[in-house]
């Protein structure tokens, strides 16, 4: 049996991924996991997640957006 999925408060996302206004009802950070190594993550309100690692902290951060928009549609 499917498990139904609730919607989460968009404060206790936020607090968690602080990057908004890129894609809307998208959350986004990027953290340094290692020196010079980057994990970008995305999530929504939903409980969908997208993320990349890489070096280079700007391009996985647009890379995650465009996988969430790919995610939305």
């Amino acid at each position: 049996m499917k498990r139904a999925v609730e919607k989460q408060d968009a404060a206790k996302v936020a607090a968690q991924f602080p990057l908004d206004g890129l894609l809307p009802g998208w959350f986004f950070r990027v953290r340094e996991t290692s020196n010079g190594a980057y994990l970008a993550e995305g999530t929504d309100l939903w409980g969908r997640l997208v993320s990349h690692q890489g070096n280079d902290p700007e391009s996985l951060l647009q890379t995650c957006v465009a996988s969430a928009r790919a995610a939305s549609v």
